[in-house]
């Protein structure tokens, strides 16, 4: 055997798979077809939010406190400050239906959430243009993580620890056997006991056929803009946010690099049928919709974009990630269809997922089951 476990894929939950397996004394290899933080798939783009309080569920947010204490312990086992504790602002109708979620979700947990009309959000954050009737609400124990520093120290901590990756190496097949589970890379072959795959919008290829039809990538937009006064967007005066206007689900996160502040959500995220073949740059729709949002919701940011990218990640058809053991023989776990969701949770998912390797669950987290019920 060349490991106990491989990794398919060390990008958002792999490289988190392997950081928890490696320090189980899992003897684990991981796969990566370009490098671990590269920018092309899920944990491009810098920065990625995070909440506690959520409005798709309150099922999600344990999973959401666990991620906030694996993301600060990788904070100090990497030495690289990741997490960024600033809070996060959720913008919308209180009528809206995301806004009354969220309040009814974080009362049911126990999240500690304030409510704050439109003169307190102009005294306190007038970065935002409200409309009339809208509210903020604030959640203390959000912030935000560095994504592509977050897996790259992920997978060196794992080195640390004894794991292997094999970078600049696709995979090409999956090959699930009675005895062991043999990885089809160009160069060779490899054997392992069991595998997990966590290869994001690259995934679809080795997931179940019953999975086919319930999965898709696509092409996630992002842009950067500049402030009129930068010192407005820095993380102590401004807190990650979510905007639920209209038709819109606009976010974005304080900036890292002292000239620029990242907006998503401009336009929704569509679906590509290579993520190794999309088109990352913006046309001229595109980037005139993304100055018509910025000028209606934000007060100092100047509309014209400075960086426009994009980049990809898995989406299910009932957009839940999908984690547990698939297939027969019990050697496959998947860990993968974040949905535009799922970085903020991975620490959470990867545990989960080295829970199925080590201990045999077949569904650690049920409701993100790949047995559960969904549309197809």
């Amino acid at each position: 055997m060349d490991a106990d476990v491989a990794v398919v894929g060390v990008g958002s939950i792999g490289s988190l798979v392997m950081w928890e397996l490696a320090g189980r004394g899992v003897d684990v290899i991981g796969f990566e077809q370009h490098a671990p933080g590269h920018d092309r798939g899920a944990a491009g783009g810098e920065t990625r939010l995070f909440r506690v309080a959520y409005s798709d569920g309150a099922a999600y947010i344990p999973l959401l406190r666990r991620s906030r204490e694996a993301w600060l312990r990788l904070c100090e086992e990497s030495g690289h400050r990741l997490f960024e504790p600033c809070g996060g602002l959720t913008i919308g109708s209180p009528q809206q239906r995301q806004i009354l979620d969220l309040q009814a979700n974080a009362a049911a947990e126990g999240v500690p959430v304030e409510v704050l009309s439109a003169g307190e959000m102009a005294e306190r954050y007038p970065q935002h243009r409200l409309l009339d009737g809208e509210i903020g609400v604030f959640d203390a124990a959000a912030g935000m993580v560095r994504c592509d520093l977050a897996v790259l120290a992920a997978a060196e901590v794992a080195r640390a620890r004894g794991a292997q990756v094999v970078a600049r190496s696709p995979v090409v097949a999956v090959r699930p056997g009675r005895d062991a589970v043999h990885i089809d890379t160009a160069d060779r072959t490899w054997r392992v006991r069991q595998v997990v795959i966590a290869a994001g919008a690259w995934s679809g290829g080795f997931l179940p056929a019953q999975w086919a039809s319930r999965v898709e990538p696509r092409r996630i937009a992002l842009g950067w803009y500049a402030p009129e006064a930068v010192a407005q967007y820095r993380p102590e005066v401004y807190p990650v946010v979510i905007r639920v206007t209209h038709d819109l689900f606009l976010y974005g996160a304080p900036t890292v690099d002292g000239a620029t502040v990242k907006v998503g959500g401009t336009q929704q995220a569509r679906a590509i049928p290579d993520p190794d073949s999309f088109d990352r740059r913006h046309s001229r729709e595109e980037t005139e919709v993304a100055r018509e949002v910025i000028s209606e919701f934000f007060t100092s940011l100047r509309p014209e974009p400075l960086r426009m990218d994009a980049f990809t990640d898995l989406y299910t058809t009932d957009e839940r990630p999908v984690l547990g053991r698939v297939g027969d023989g019990g050697r496959v776990v998947v860990a993968t269809g974040g949905s535009g969701r799922g970085f903020k949770m991975a620490p959470a998912l990867a545990a989960a997922a080295a829970d199925a390797v080590v201990d045999g669950t077949d569904a650690p987290i049920p409701f993100l089951s790949p047995t559960r019920s969904a549309p197809a």
